[in-house]
């Protein structure tokens, strides 16, 4: 037998309602958290240019990366030496990834240029080479190449 009487509703909560982070609205944003060193430090993926090709940077806490294709086929691997670790971990600390806008776009194409997607932390920043902010330049310049031994080497630029 159906009852007619309405459905009961729950009352509202009276905490706020936390963001996507798991933050509420006006508490300040938590700290980065350590990254052990089985863990993805950071991931960029460069598309684009006059080649149109696709690459992808995978590095962990260890400072071991791993370079694939734009079909996600390794295409090389290596290990950041313990100094070029520092300086990858001072640039993604410098750049604030936390502040950054999600889409930093420079306003006129460039029909050659890049387009970087970042993912530090929690955080994925895309840019294209018009766009990219010089924090985000410094993670770049701290990264290994994005192209295989069969390729010549240019900066990012």
């Amino acid at each position: 037998m159906l009852s007619s009487a309405p459905a009961a509703t729950a009352a509202p909560s009276p905490s706020p309602t936390p963001t996507p982070t798991g933050t509420a609205p006006g508490s300040p944003a938590p700290a980065p958290a350590a990254t052990r060193a089985d863990q993805r430090l950071v991931t960029v993926t460069r598309s684009g240019g006059f080649a149109g090709k696709q690459r992808s940077l995978l590095v962990k806490g260890d400072g071991s990366w791993t370079r694939l294709d734009g079909r996600a086929r390794t295409v090389g691997e290596g290990r950041l030496s313990g100094a070029g670790l520092g300086r990858l971990r001072t640039a993604l600390r410098d750049a604030g990834f936390a502040t950054l806008p999600r889409t930093l776009l420079g306003g006129r194409p460039v029909f050659d240029g890049c387009t970087w997607a970042f993912v530090h932390d929690g955080h994925e920043v895309v840019a294209d080479s018009a766009g990219i902010p010089v924090r985000l330049r410094a993670v770049l310049d701290a990264l290994p190449s994005f192209a295989t031994a069969q390729e010549p080497v240019r900066r990012h630029r």
